[in-house]
């Protein structure tokens, strides 16, 4: 990004490694001697009118949060099969309601943060989540802290890149294959050769037709594309003349008092220490973020800045 003679590297795709130990993106930045900025636990929160909260009171529903999810996952386990017709949001909500243990209007803003930062963590509505298998890939999740790299993660392409021929401006639309090998087709008729093709485009390219296989993928694969959902987040991206946010920390939230709306810039990175300049990204998860979809740039960004004025 650049503006006001500033610039900034903004990462629109993913933009933090989340856990080291065993990533291939942090096996990768380490043998290039690229530095990783670990992103610091401390998360201040901050309420609708831009006051603090608690941290005694953001460390008490924190907790309970995460008793309802262990509860949950027992929950679950009593629950047989019927809990694959439960979605996680309801199973929360209900354990939330029978233990009243969050009831001011300050704890249910709250744990509808953590509902935001799980819907963040999922890029999906907690109530489309399935509550019988929304967690089935923890075990692999990988260890170590979640970090930034300083000047983004187009570092990593750009050195993978290096002496690798890239075409641009080419649109694939047929990819014929066999056991003499492939042909990829692009538009204006060329035609590409090679032994196999490693197709790695987005899943709703696949989803609408918009490459032809010849012959047709397996049935399996077919059936495999259909079912497959995936998710959604939003950010905005904003550069600033100067950083007039605290430097010792990398994130800050922010509370709502609508529930449909709590994840509408409930979390706001701060790039300032590795981006090269004062960049803050405000992230849209859960409902918000698809109603986000038909929001005008500029009412975005007016929104943003009112909320950040609040607090400063």
């Amino acid at each position: 990004m650049e503006g006001g003679g500033h610039s900034a590297a903004a990462d629109l795709g993913g933009s933090v490694l989340t856990g080291t130990f065993g990533n291939p993106l942090g096996v990768v930045a380490k043998q290039l001697g690229l530095p990783m900025h670990k992103i610091r636990d401390k998360c201040p929160l901050y309420r609708p009118d831009g006051s603090p909260v608690d941290p005694e009171v953001d460390k008490e529903v924190e907790g309970t949060y995460n008793k309802f999810l262990d509860n949950a996952s027992h929950l679950r386990a009593a629950m047989g099969d019927v809990a694959m017709d439960i979605s996680l949001g309801a199973a929360l909500e209900t354990l939330r309601q029978s233990d009243g243990g969050i009831s001011s209007e300050e704890e249910i803003n709250l744990f509808n943060w953590h509902i935001a930062n799980l819907e963040y963590a999922n890029a999906g509505l907690s109530s489309r989540l399935s509550f019988a298998f929304w967690d089935q890939d923890d075990p692999y999740d990988m260890g170590g802290d979640h970090c930034f790299l300083p000047g983004g993660n187009g570092r990593l392409v750009q050195a993978l890149a290096e002496n690798v021929p890239i075409v641009y401006e080419r649109t694939v639309h047929t990819i014929r294959y066999g056991g003499d090998g492939v042909q990829v087709v692009v538009n204006g008729g060329q035609v590409y050769e090679g032994d196999m093709a490693l197709c790695t485009v987005p899943l709703g390219v696949l989803k609408n037709g918009g490459i032809k296989f010849v012959p047709e993928l397996p049935q399996r694969k077919l059936d495999s594309i259909k079912k497959l959902g995936f998710g959604l987040l939003n950010k905005v991206a904003m550069l600033f003349p100067h950083v007039f946010w605290s430097t010792d920390l990398d994130t800050f939230g922010h509370l709502t008092e609508n529930p449909s709306h709590r994840g509408e810039f409930f979390l706001f990175y701060s790039y300032a220490t590795v981006a090269g300049g004062p960049l803050l990204m405000a992230l849209v998860a859960g409902e918000a973020a698809h109603n986000f979809e038909t929001t005008p740039p500029t009412d975005a960004v007016s929104s943003v800045l009112q909320i950040l004025r609040g607090y400063l």
